[in-house]
């Protein structure tokens, strides 16, 4: 469901469909956008579709933060979705906000299908991304447990293909999901690149700073 796209289907957003530890899709708002190793099911078309123009400006690095670096046009095009929109606010050293794309959709019985997608990447080509899912964990232990402003929230690691990718579900409205690391298209070789994952311990102070954005 983001930007350029006409229905749920087609939603790509640049990023390498993968493996996921998700299980099957409900009916809430969806991002498919699957980097290392998340949701490959396919949701239900949208009806309709009002798509939120993407903020391509990307954001110099900074020093350790204490805030989600999204800028006031991109925290705007969010906030309009009918959906409640979380990110970091704290992000390390040399991170920068990469993407922030959303949409605003309809199923066609008539369920919101709205979805968005924030990137981040570090000057160390570590990157972690948070998307609105339609799905959830599959039956496996977690790896760890964090308390964010939001709630707790477990860490699932997944392992595909000799990919490790590390995942969270974000207990709000529209079911976000934080995974790092993400692959996706480099517009200017048309290959599928793929950044590396944060370590456990930077993950966990990651996930623990999630927010509203407000």
């Amino acid at each position: 469901m983001l930007v350029g796209c006409t229905s749920q289907s087609d939603l790509k957003l640049s990023v390498q469909p993968t493996e996921s530890i998700a299980t099957h899709p409900s009916n809430s708002g969806s991002i498919s956008s699957a980097p290392v190793e998340t949701i490959a099911d396919q949701a239900q078309p949208s009806q309709s579709t009002e798509v939120i123009p993407t903020e391509t400006t990307i954001e110099q690095p900074s020093a350790a933060s204490r805030g989600n670096l999204l800028s006031p046009a991109q925290v705007a095009k969010l906030t309009a979705l009918p959906i409640p929109i979380v990110a970091p606010t704290y992000l390390p050293e040399g991170f920068r906000v990469v993407r922030a794309d959303g949409e605003i959709g309809e199923y066609a019985g008539g369920d919101d299908d709205s979805g968005y997608m924030i990137e981040y990447q570090g000057d160390d080509n570590t990157c972690f991304a948070i998307y609105s899912s339609n799905e959830g964990p599959r039956d496996i232990e977690p790896v760890g447990r964090v308390e964010s402003a939001i709630g707790a929230v477990n860490i699932y690691e997944e392992n595909y293909e000799g990919r490790s990718s590390l995942q969270s579900f974000i207990p709000i409205e529209g079911n976000p999901l934080m995974i790092s690391p993400l692959s996706h298209l480099n517009p200017a070789t048309g290959e599928y690149e793929a950044c590396q994952a944060l370590d456990l311990s930077e993950y966990e102070r990651i996930l623990q700073s999630i927010d509203l954005v407000e």
